[in-house]
């Protein structure tokens, strides 16, 4: 009788312990990847769009249509953009430093116009309206190694921070449409420079599924937020 109630408590001490393992190694996960929505990135502060385009800006539209001419410089509006969007993955090396990297896009669309001169039917007046001549495209990809830093790191809640340096891929595509023809005008493809430093950063949620949002600067955003998952 002595012996059932020695091996029963030992196999309570047994669970517990491994319960509270199971949980040790949940709360130690080495991985984790989180997907983020961010706005006011470096791409969209610096409009990029803007300046590589200001040559295209210039030039002057020269289709002739029935009755009239194209005369004038092109413009550009109906912005549409698409969110800045990320994926990121890290892996813990320490209990505060984790090593990884982070994928980000956003693009943005635009609508051509130029001045249309429109003749009357004697030749002595003419009519002067805007036109949608064409559209624009432009996408960034970027990719980041990235390292974060945990300041808080408890079974519910985590406070960090998050710095990351790498390159965006910059795709901008003009096609002009005068009298039903269309015409690719643009096409190029650039590179350049570029980071994130997430200055602050908090989550919050269970121990492998957390919501999270981050106060910084860089490609990711100003301010971001999204979800991360722990395994």
């Amino acid at each position: 009788m002595k012996m059932i109630k020695i091996c029963m408590v030992a196999a309570i001490l047994f669970c517990g312990t491994k319960a509270s393992a199971q949980e040790e190694d949940t709360y130690e996960t080495k991985n984790e990847i989180a997907v983020s929505i961010g706005g006011a990135t470096n791409t969209q502060i610096i409009n990029v769009f803007s300046e590589m385009f200001s040559v295209l800006g210039e030039v002057l539209i020269t289709g002739i249509a029935t009755g009239g001419h194209y005369i004038g410089n092109v413009s550009y509006e109906n912005e549409k953009n698409i969110p800045p969007l990320s994926v990121e993955y890290f892996r813990r090396i320490d209990p505060t430093i984790s090593i990884g990297g982070i994928a980000a896009f956003n693009g943005e669309f635009h609508d051509m116009y130029c001045n249309f001169q429109r003749n009357s039917g004697d030749g002595t007046a003419t009519t002067i309206s805007k036109e949608k001549v064409g559209t624009g495209k432009k996408y960034y990809m970027t990719l980041m190694p990235a390292a974060k830093f945990d300041w808080l790191r408890k079974k519910n809640v985590g406070i960090y921070s998050k710095v990351a340096v790498g390159a965006t891929l910059i795709r901008e595509r003009e096609v002009q449409e005068v009298d039903g023809k269309k015409e690719e005008i643009h096409d190029d493809t650039d590179v350049m420079f570029n980071f994130q430093a997430s200055l602050l950063g908090v989550e919050v949620g269970s121990l492998k599924l957390r919501g999270f949002a981050e106060l910084g600067v860089g490609e990711q955003g100003i301010i971001q937020a999204g979800i991360r998952y722990k395994f």
